[in-house]
């Protein structure tokens, strides 16, 4: 005789709800036997696979026609392009979340040092990005987006960016960007059919930006990250790097940038960090 569970017994076994497999059961989805003593339902092997069959679905945030359409209808063809777009979906997020994870990797390796106070310098190269939006002497207002022809950025994707600053010779701030770099530019976009599809090359896209300057270009730097003390950079932070060019026989350039790390939130200014570059010149 097969063993067969009570509904109470699968809700704990498969951690979810009585409601839910009454509700799949009233679609028509799941199966189960009905005592004729009792009236009670009972679950045998083919009903858990079943309820089995029907999680999976839902984790691919299939929708519950659609997967009336595979389980009750046989449809195979349906499930095979349901699972094609799930594909791409599952790459495009795995994209996303290994960009996420490195934005992480920075905030950790920079925050760890920076709030125990343990300011070192090295060299560092500044990536290659592309300025989203901006705020310079000349124009104090927020712009649309200057990228052009790009593929639209998602509101997920804007995270992935940075606050930059620049700097005048006397260490007052001169412009303010949102930047993205063009990598992860770039890797988002490979990996997206629906981008692949607008026919833009990753070369099209960085070379009608640098046209209308909207691109940081990458360079080599000596960096440190530093206490922000408000909107002018403190003058021992520039002179600490200098010494530290000098003692390693390394000529730099007067071109400033600074990373915004904030610890909390933006508004909070009492937890905030830069990492400055000093750009190290070319021989």
């Amino acid at each position: 005789m097969k063993k067969t569970y009570s509904i109470s017994e699968v809700s704990k076994l498969l951690n979810i709800t009585v409601d839910t497999l009454r509700f799949y059961e009233k679609k028509d989805m799941i199966h189960p036997k009905i005592n004729p003593n009792n009236k009670y339902r009972m679950y045998d092997m083919y009903n858990i696979l079943e309820i089995l069959d029907i999680i999976f679905y839902r984790n691919l945030d299939i929708s519950v026609s659609d997967m009336y359409s595979i389980m009750n209808e046989n449809d195979e063809k349906k499930a095979l392009e349901l699972f094609e777009k799930k594909r791409i979906d599952c790459r495009n997020r795995i994209r996303y979340e290994q960009q996420l994870l490195k934005k992480l990797d920075y905030l950790c390796s920079t925050m760890g040092p920076a709030i125990s106070g343990n300011m070192s310098i090295k060299k560092k190269h500044f990536e290659t990005s592309y300025i989203l939006f901006e705020e310079t002497e000349e124009e104090s207002s927020a712009q649309k987006l200057v990228l052009k022809n790009i593929p639209s950025i998602s509101n997920e994707e804007f995270v992935l960016g940075a606050v930059i600053k620049e700097y005048n010779s006397d260490l007052t701030e001169k412009a303010t960007y949102y930047t993205i770099e063009r990598q992860i530019v770039e890797d988002l976009f490979e990996n997206d059919i629906n981008r692949k599809e607008s026919n833009l090359s990753k070369e099209s896209i960085y070379e009608e930006n640098k046209k209308n300057d909207k691109i940081i270009n990458g360079f080599d730097a000596l960096s440190m990250v530093v206490p922000s003390e408000g909107s002018k950079l403190n003058k021992k932070y520039i002179e600490k790097i200098k010494n530290y060019a000098d003692e390693n026989q390394i000529e730099l350039e007067n071109y400033i940038l600074t990373h915004e790390i904030n610890t909390t939130a933006y508004a909070d200014k009492q937890h905030e960090y830069k990492e400055i570059y000093i750009k190290i010149k070319q021989r």
